[in-house]
């Protein structure tokens, strides 16, 4: 009988420190206390190869997405942070023809860049608009409207490869409210690169999308263990508030 890695890995590891996944994972039981001019709501890769049904990766994420309401989350993270004075800031991944020859990508990076995943053709190209790469159409108001940081696209998982922690550190921010794709990977990378550069992190829970139930769950005991606090949207839209 086949078991997850969840349950198999995970779950030991976790009861041999005393850990339970309520305890990581569950409604936090005080909301945080925001400075709004030193706090950024943080969405990483809100693009179309993951959101869009069409999308060369909506299929990993689809179900997640549907059981957890991330895209209207997003959406609500975006506009809430519009409305309260809080900056907003997008940090998407994006590939370029050029970055096909690379000779050290990794296994995952190297599948993305042969599928022509969140792909346009080079920086200055005029195909980004309805690309893969590009905004989802539903949050375009809110990422082109001349305030949101739109980071230089990073090219692995975290922000340790283009200019987003000095666009923040920049601004005097010093906490963020995170949600995005993918759960275990990029947003999983930019909590532990905000982290180690001494920011205040928050990830938003149902913000979030994983490919399967597996990876989600070890992405929540992630967040619980490195981050300083796991919200739900409407957690987080009332601490932004």
């Amino acid at each position: 009988m086949k078991t997850s890695f969840f349950k198999t890995t995970i779950f030991p590891i976790m009861i041999g420190l005393g850990i339970s996944l309520a305890s990581l994972t569950g409604h936090s039981a005080n909301l945080p206390t925001l400075d709004k001019q030193r706090t950024a709501v943080l969405i990483t890769d809100p693009q179309n190869d993951f959101l869009r049904k069409d999308g060369k990766l909506y299929g990993l994420l689809k179900d997640n997405l549907k059981q957890l309401g991330t895209i209207d989350n997003i959406e609500v993270l975006m506009k809430t942070a519009k409305q309260s004075g809080v900056a907003l800031a997008v940090d998407p991944l994006v590939y370029t023809a050029l970055d096909g020859s690379w000779t050290h990508s990794g296994a995952l990076q190297q599948q993305l860049l042969n599928m022509k995943a969140l792909h346009r053709q080079s920086q200055s190209s005029k195909d980004f608009e309805g690309s893969g790469a590009d905004f989802f159409e539903r949050y375009k108001p809110y990422i082109h409207d001349g305030k949101t940081i739109i980071a230089a696209p990073h090219k692995m998982y975290g922000p340790e490869s283009n200019d987003l922690i000095y666009q923040l550190r920049n601004r005097g921010i010093d906490t963020v409210v995170l949600g995005g794709m993918v759960a275990n990977l990029c947003v999983d990378s930019h909590m532990r690169a905000l982290m180690e550069n001494g920011f205040r992190v928050y990830v938003v829970k149902d913000a979030v999308g994983a490919p399967g139930e597996d990876a989600y769950k070890a992405a929540l005991v992630n967040y619980g263990m490195i981050a300083n606090g796991v919200l739900t949207t409407a957690e987080a839209t009332q601490a932004l508030k």
